[in-house]
């Protein structure tokens, strides 16, 4: 399905202005409000792990967004946020963009800077606190993951020298899940097919992946969450991505994506199911690439 582009800071200036107006006569709470406004189902959540207390004065709010207002890099390491080391390597330029960042979206150019700063961070915040939580439950995935392979692997390993070595008969299909960034996912459709080379590439950008022998194994083992919305193709929001392999019997019991591509048969494959993932839950049985 094409989607009509939105321009993501236009978005955000809507957005933005939203708050400013839920919040501009506010004595207390503001950061509060703002973050609930901004995402209702998280809010609690996010105020909890970041300390904020919906009864805050404006001094306080104030004094709590002057860190990641000033230097958003530097002094961050005061809330011991598990990602730092990876957001430290950015330019040092995001500080000036901050306050560009600022200039840009404040809604009128009187005595607003407060709030303004305010609701820069509830923005800030929200998304910290997103990444911040799909790290850990990537971690826990990996770490429960590898547990299992070192169980698997030996009996995958007497299993694949087992099995009796057939020449000269057709090689059974395989269905082949993959976890992808959305954006790689444009023009891409259920039931259309696709060269092996764009199977590929697929496998190249899968963060996750999974392959058995038919959809009724793959509905057995995978239990994912998904969303019934359509896929943002501008994002990088993990997608789900079905596909059917003909003669792709090899690339099963496969625990890397350089012996996936390596295993994978050429022509064409069928796309049996593209859907928009809520969370990583569901993950267990799947490879971590």
């Amino acid at each position: 399905m094409i989607q009509d582009y939105q321009d993501p800071l236009k978005i955000y200036q809507e957005k933005f202005k939203e708050i400013y107006a839920a919040i501009k006569n506010r004595d207390r709470g503001c950061l509060y409000a703002a973050i609930t406004y901004l995402d209702p189902d998280n809010s609690e959540d996010i105020c909890h792990y970041f300390g904020i207390d919906k009864n805050s004065t404006l001094n306080k709010d104030i004094e709590f967004c002057k860190p990641f207002l000033s230097s958003p890099i530097k002094d961050l390491s005061i809330f011991q946020i598990p990602l730092l080391k990876e957001f430290a390597k950015m330019k040092e330029e995001a500080e000036r963009q901050a306050v560009e960042f600022a200039n840009f979206f404040a809604p009128v150019k009187d005595n607003t800077e407060i709030l303004t700063g305010i609701i820069i961070v509830a923005f800030i915040l929200t998304a910290l606190y997103i990444a911040v939580k799909q790290s850990e439950q990537r971690r826990k995935l990996n770490k429960t993951r590898n547990i299992r392979e070192t169980q698997v692997k030996g009996r995958d390993r007497y299993l694949d020298y087992a099995q009796p070595r057939l020449t000269g008969l057709s090689r059974k299909p395989s269905v082949l899940c993959l976890v992808v960034p959305s954006y790689q996912f444009s023009g891409l459709n259920p039931g259309l097919q696709i060269p092996s080379s764009r199977v590929k590439e697929l496998i190249s950008s899968a963060s996750y992946f999974f392959c058995d022998g038919s959809v009724q194994a793959i509905d057995q083992k995978v239990n994912l969450n998904f969303s019934g919305s359509s896929i943002n193709f501008y994002s990088e929001e993990y997608a789900y991505i079905q596909l059917i392999i003909p003669e792709g019997e090899d690339m099963i019991r496969q625990d890397t994506k350089y012996s996936l591509k390596k295993k994978l048969p050429d022509g064409d494959a069928k796309i049996n199911k593209i859907a928009r993932l809520i969370n990583l839950d569901g993950l267990e049985n799947f490879i971590s690439a």
